[in-house]
């Protein structure tokens, strides 16, 4: 089973997106960047999912960090927002973004792993 790390701060969408996707996927929760990069040092995943505004830093910063170190971990930044700057600065580290209100957020979750 195709294993998934999930970023966000938001403790219930957190919950339910772990839940929804736990059907087809081993799903691992991270609540921000740094238990996000601790879990990536103990375990390997297929693709990451991770909000943007977090507490203790962004998607973008675990995005950025993750490509530093070298993996190239598909990794798809959702926001509350629909920004094409942030979906512009997304694509420069070889990211995908999608707003957390698209209809399709769960298809481009996905694909993420089907690639």
């Amino acid at each position: 089973m195709k294993r998934i790390l999930i970023v966000d701060d938001n403790t219930e969408y957190l919950q339910i997106l772990s839940s929804v996707l736990s059907g087809e996927f081993d799903t691992i929760k991270a609540t921000g960047v740094k238990e996000a990069l601790d879990i990536l040092q103990a375990f390997t995943v297929d693709a990451i999912c991770s909000d943007f505004n977090m507490k203790d830093g962004t998607g973008l910063d675990l995005l950025e960090i993750i490509r530093q170190k070298g993996l190239k971990t598909p990794f798809l930044l959702m926001s509350g927002d629909d920004s094409k700057a942030l979906e512009h600065k997304t694509k420069l580290y070889c990211g995908d973004y999608c707003c957390k209100t698209d209809f399709n957020l769960l298809k481009k979750i996905k694909a993420l792993v089907s690639n």
